[in-house]
């Protein structure tokens, strides 16, 4: 008895994954009723953050016409709804995935990596809303300026937490006991 598995990777090489600073316009050119799949992806350490998240997150997606089918998201350092994201881009029908802030508060660097390659291997691309900064030109339509600062001084913490966290474990080796009988 023979079987055939089919998955969702295509046969012609890929381009090095890459985090979008938006989804580009063409993409949006389609038929009404088509328009690209998207879902958001969030992780903090309180609601009030995942809600601000989610609200740049509905703003831009309104903004760019996408349509926001369903979110994931994480609280403190856990990865359950990381997971979940990523088996449902593995399943296909998934053009982006749409985050305020990359890397996200519980993913270490090497871990966003992962994900970013993880995310490109299944044809889905990460969308980085908070890659434009004052000074960088025009802000895009769904740009929040009180929402920004509010969001770069966030990631500029999260940036020093997450070193801090590195550091520690680079600097940390197993303790070896002897015990004597």
């Amino acid at each position: 008895m023979t079987t055939q598995t089919t998955t969702n990777t295509p046969d012609e090489p890929r381009e090095p994954a890459t985090v979008l600073e938006a989804v580009p316009a063409t993409a949006l050119d389609g038929q009404a009723g088509t328009e690209p799949i998207a879902i958001f992806y969030g992780a903090a350490r309180y609601p009030f953050e995942l809600a601000r998240q989610r609200e740049l997150v509905e703003d831009y997606a309104d903004a760019t016409g996408l349509n926001l089918v369903t979110e994931f998201h994480d609280r403190q350092m856990r990865q359950d709804g990381l997971k979940m994201l990523l088996d449902a881009c593995q399943r296909g029908g998934v053009e982006y995935v749409i985050t305020a802030g990359w890397p996200t508060p519980n993913l270490t660097t090497a871990e966003a990596d992962a994900v970013t390659e993880q995310l490109a291997q299944a044809g889905t691309h990460l969308v980085c809303l908070n890659s434009w900064q004052p000074g960088d030109g025009e802000p895009p339509a769904w740009w929040n300026d009180e929402e920004g600062a509010w969001m770069r001084q966030l990631d500029a913490l999260r940036s020093h937490e997450r070193r801090q966290r590195e550091q520690t474990s680079e600097h940390t080796e197993p303790s070896k006991e002897v015990h004597h009988a």
